[in-house]
């Protein structure tokens, strides 16, 4: 009956319609079942099974949903991995070099307006060497950089801190009945 209707007035465009439509063939559908089985406890049980198994998805989807939220609040938390000082230096000099190539595209590009940009900055031929390829810091700046924050500056800084706290050693062991009072002194 369905196909002769969609057949004669085309198919169903309003999604009230087609739901409708969908409602009432399967009403049908399990009266049928009912008046086709000559006993009505198997035939209701047959249309009990059938509409479980239609709706089955929607319970097991729940159970799913839950299971899942009761596994995760039980599990304990796992703590992210911290880097160590090889793998940050590391990572902080690929990210660097990569947004460094980003921002030489950028530059590049048609997008950038270049006016703009060299009116902007206070060393326009710096910025011009860079965009065409070389570096962006001067042999100053990185020899600057070493002396601050380079492998020499992290021996001398671990040299200090071992004397520091040497000293602090023997003076707590020279005055054992003193006991001092740093927020004091």
């Amino acid at each position: 009956m369905s196909f002769a209707v969609c057949y004669k007035y085309g198919p169903l465009e309003n999604e009230r319609s087609i739901n409708l439509l969908t409602w009432t063939l399967q009403l049908m559908g399990l009266c049928f079942m009912y008046s086709g089985i000559q006993i009505p406890h198997i035939a209701l049980a047959i249309i009990i099974i059938a509409l479980y198994s239609k709706n089955l998805e929607y319970p097991i989807q729940w159970l799913y949903i839950t299971y899942r939220k009761v596994y995760k609040a039980a599990e304990k938390p796992v703590p992210p991995r911290l880097l160590t000082e090889e793998e940050y230096r590391i990572q902080g000099e690929v990210e660097t070099r990569k947004a460094l190539e980003e921002l030489r595209e950028f530059c590049n590009s048609p997008d950038c307006s270049a006016w703009k940009t060299v009116s902007r900055i206070q060393s326009p031929k710096r910025f011009a060497d860079f965009v065409e390829g070389s570096s962006h810091l001067t042999p100053n700046e990185v020899s600057v950089h070493e002396q601050e924050y380079g492998l020499g500056s992290i021996i001398a800084q671990d040299e200090i801190y071992e004397e520091a706290s040497s000293e602090e050693e023997d003076s707590y062991s020279r005055c054992p009945a003193i006991t001092q009072n740093n927020f004091l002194t």
